[in-house]
């Protein structure tokens, strides 16, 4: 088995993800900029660029997934190995960088999960106030 090319496939998912996700971070930042300076016409455009990078995002999700199945497969792992397990399949010197890549992909998730919720408050805050008269 050449391990070699199934390492290197999955760091390709894990940045690929990191990188969609990373733009979806610099969206949401847009988006708080508009939603202080209240403007509900760009904040639609943005809405639906988020909407397209969380559709992407989601696919490079399934991809990083199904190349952690696939890999696990390979190494005869059962069908619910943690990343952990697969990556502990690999010599010891990629240990680091995918260990790092696997924590990142978490931590940017958790980033991404408590700015769209940050955002939605906002979005409630300025534009469901009724104008003051």
């Amino acid at each position: 088995m050449e391990t070699h090319l199934d390492w290197d496939q999955l760091v390709d998912a894990l940045r690929g993800e990191l990188q969609e996700k990373g733009d979806l971070l610099r969206l949401l930042n847009q988006q708080t900029e508009t939603l202080y300076r209240r403007d509900p016409v760009e904040n639609e455009r943005l809405e639906e660029q988020m909407s397209a990078q969380l559709r992407l995002i989601s696919r490079c999700t399934k991809h990083r997934e199904a190349v952690f199945q696939q890999i696990a497969s390979r190494f005869q792992l059962d069908d619910h190995a943690s990343a952990n397990d697969v990556i502990l399949r690999f010599p010891d010197y990629v240990h680091p960088l995918l260990e790092a890549l696997v924590t990142e992909v978490d931590r940017l998730s958790n980033r991404v999960d408590e700015r769209l919720k940050q955002n939605q408050d906002l979005k409630e805050r300025f534009f469901s106030q009724a104008p003051a008269v």
